[in-house]
């Protein structure tokens, strides 16, 4: 593929708050033949202040701007690229004409996708961070399409404190409420840009918004997109890949309805009284209907403290990456020999440590 079909090949991004079904969806697209979309990274705002204003691209910036990819833990879990097999290949193109927007795309291209592909038409992303940093990816990528996939909070509280350390249900009701009013208001900037669609249609009737979903991205429906979980199944049993083991092992099923409505079961009369005083109300406009009708005094109180610890959140990643490159790679050291001293982490890279302590 030339220089010139890279840089106007087409990216879309799915984002929601995590544990949406966003990776079932990521699934389900790259198993099409015309579409690259790899697992998690945050490759696109972890290099973006650095890189991004970046035109005079030359042998050493690259070199540069490899190694610096090669810090962000997620791609090198998961993207399994060769660094000097992608060094060389950057290499290759004209340097003249090279952009942070089309170094992007090549790191894309150059994802090993466990599915079989024929021409490659559209490039994707699945990273629910993304989605309060929609403004970020839009400056890098203006023509980007966005799929926002949604799913009942409460059922959402429930997947994220079995698979994360947060049980605090005012926390993650706070944090589903945001991160989908944040997609809604760029929504609403570039509604042509943007599909919405529910888990709970997706798992219930997948073939019929799969097609949808393929005519908002203007490529063909391919049934196997539907078969994704042989191949994911395959990939376990090869390499014992404990990422799908631990965060997702629906994966390795067809898609299925069997994590709808499971809050019925799992989130106590109290839980479910303070997550619909916070996000009941605005769940409605996606026809998740509030169950508890007594709004007791406390529920004002009870959710204070989710409400400061999920602003405090937002602040320290926000911040984050608007802090200069060098900041952050000292950042990441010392929280590195943090854990291999102390075997400590916070909960912004305890993920990032528990899978690679289970590599």
């Amino acid at each position: 593929m030339n220089y010139k079909e890279i840089e106007k090949m087409p990216m879309f991004f799915i984002v929601g708050r995590g544990r949406s079904g966003t990776t079932l969806l990521q699934t389900i697209l790259d198993a099409n033949p015309n579409v690259i979309i790899p697992l998690e990274s945050r490759l696109i705002i972890h290099l973006k202040k650095k890189y991004f204003q970046i035109t005079n691209w030359n042998k050493n910036i690259i070199n540069e701007f490899v190694e610096d990819l090669y810090k962000e833990r997620e791609f090198c879990r998961s993207w399994h690229i060769d660094k000097e097999t992608l060094r060389q290949k950057i290499d290759s193109f004209p340097k003249d004409q090279l952009s942070y927007q089309t170094l992007c795309k090549i790191i894309y291209l150059s994802y090993p996708s466990p599915f079989d592909k024929q021409q490659t038409l559209i490039i994707g992303d699945k990273k629910p961070l993304y989605s309060i940093f929609i403004p970020d990816i839009i400056e890098v990528f203006p023509d980007a399409k966005f799929i926002h996939i949604i799913r009942d909070y409460r059922d959402n509280i429930v997947s994220n404190r079995k698979v994360f350390s947060r049980k605090n249900v005012a926390l993650l009701a706070y944090a589903w409420k945001h991160f989908n009013m944040k997609i809604e208001k760029e929504k609403e900037k570039r509604r042509n840009a943007f599909y919405t669609i529910k888990y709970e249609d997706l798992a219930t009737f997948p073939e019929k918004f799969a097609i949808e979903i393929c005519n908002f991205l203007e490529i063909k429906f391919y049934p196997q997109m539907l078969d994704f979980h042989k191949k994911v199944k395959e990939r376990y049993n090869q390499y014992k890949v404990k990422e799908i083991k631990d965060l997702h092992p629906n994966m390795m099923n067809p898609v299925n309805t069997s994590q709808i409505a499971k809050w019925k079961k799992e989130l106590s009369y109290s839980e479910v009284e303070v997550a619909e005083f916070i996000a009941g109300d605005y769940a409605k406009r996606y026809g998740y209907d509030p169950t508890v009708n007594n709004r007791k005094f406390r529920n004002p109180i009870s959710s204070l403290a989710g409400l400061i610890r999920y602003k405090m959140d937002n602040l320290v990643i926000k911040t984050y990456y608007k802090l200069p490159f060098f900041v952050r790679s000292i950042i990441r050291n010392f929280s590195d020999k943090f854990y291999v001293w102390f075997g400590y982490t916070n909960y912004y890279n305890r993920l990032d440590f528990m899978l690679k302590s289970k590599k």
